[in-house]
């Protein structure tokens, strides 16, 4: 199968004097944009209490997205999990998916930072319990009539959800995570990868390679059919390579107000650190009337090419050969990150021009 292209809606909300609804506009126009010059789905952020990822609701965005498109996958995601009831998850999930029938999913997580979990009163030390109990009640409310669950976490009586999706098993389930041991879970379950660099960006060559080998090999072992893998990266494509660096700087402070976040800091030194399960860090601010303040970390401009395999700010050749590499890898999807702060203007042209010069290099191999 050739490698499918998606874009993102990041929600990246660095002025906070600009009014928050000319961002939904943006977003909305990357939409329409995506359904227009033929990339195959678009991924949705979510995030609460702060300008990194300013979507309260990804599902919201979903459904105004599913009304506006007639062919484009709609992934609302990741949503973590912790933060919600399950059962009133798989509702919603379960009416986008009559919105928009075999086109939506939903990406799951356990949480890559405590700052939301914080202030909605769960424990983040009970994130991943959690995560599981919930996973677990979706996928069988979902397919099943008069479940009683007696958990941990979640307890309720005999309860059917109203509709049942459209889809059977249910919306598509891709699951973010970001460490060995995480997407060896994920494997052994068989369902979907979404994955990204453990912190943020910047992302050594090998990384990626060491976490599929552990998914495939998962996989492999489990006797499930293999899920597919999504993976994001910053790309941005340039006619020259100075074009693609054009908005390096901004770049570089959206991966500082992630780091902050996050508290992941400006990197680890070895693979081993960067591929293992995240802890949840210490109780810190770092927040303020709603505003990140950022890391300050200021990697170079130079070699990105050859030390790093995201972001993929290139030409086209080499942008191509870099997602072919990926793709006998066994990448299946391609979210591109392509909105860090940008012109809507410059998003929707660099659109266009992957449209142009990139995607076409992917769609003669699937016709062949």
């Amino acid at each position: 199968m050739a490698l499918k292209f998606w874009v993102t809606t990041p929600f990246f909300y660095p002025d906070m004097d600009r009014p928050w609804g000319e961002l939904l506009q943006d977003m909305l126009t990357i939409v329409d944009t995506a359904e227009r010059l033929g990339f195959e789905g678009v991924a949705i952020n979510e995030n609460v209490f702060q300008n990194y990822v300013a979507n309260p609701s990804s599902l919201s965005f979903a459904a105004l997205a599913a009304a506006r498109t007639t062919r484009l996958r709609i992934l609302p995601g990741v949503v973590v999990l912790p933060s919600y009831n399950p059962l009133l998850i798989a509702s919603e999930m379960a009416m986008l998916d009559h919105l928009a029938p075999g086109r939506m999913g939903i990406g799951v997580a356990r949480g890559g930072g405590r700052y939301q979990l914080d202030r909605i009163g769960v424990d983040p030390a009970e994130s991943r319990e959690i995560y599981e109990e919930a996973l677990e009640i979706i996928r069988r409310v979902w397919v099943e009539d008069d479940v009683t669950f007696e958990g941990r976490f979640f307890s309720f009586p005999r309860t059917t959800i109203v509709p049942k999706p459209a889809s059977q098993p249910g919306p598509d389930l891709w699951v973010g995570s970001q460490s060995v041991d995480g997407v060896r879970k994920v494997a052994a379950q068989g369902l979907n990868l979404l994955t990204a660099p453990n912190w943020g960006n910047f992302e050594p060559h090998g990384d990626l390679e060491a976490l599929l080998e552990a998914f495939n090999a998962a996989a492999a072992e489990s006797g499930s059919p293999r899920g597919e893998v999504m993976v994001y990266r910053h790309t941005w494509l340039g006619r020259t390579e100075a074009d693609a660096l054009e908005f390096f700087d901004d770049m570089v402070s959206e991966y500082n107000h992630y780091l902050a976040l996050t508290q992941t800091g400006g990197g680890a030194a070895t693979r081993e650190d960067r591929l293992k399960v995240r802890d949840v860090g210490e109780k810190l601010e770092f927040v303020e009337a709603g505003r990140v303040r950022p890391a300050t970390e200021s990697p170079s401009s130079e070699n990105l090419w050859t030390e790093y395999s995201d972001p993929v700010l290139s030409t086209a050749d080499k942008m191509i050969a870099r997602f072919k590499e990926m793709e006998a890898m066994g990448v299946d999807h391609l979210a591109c990150l392509i909105a860090w702060g940008q012109p809507v203007e410059a998003i929707v042209a660099q659109m266009e021009l992957m449209a142009q010069e990139v995607l076409p290099a992917f769609a003669e191999q699937e016709r062949a």
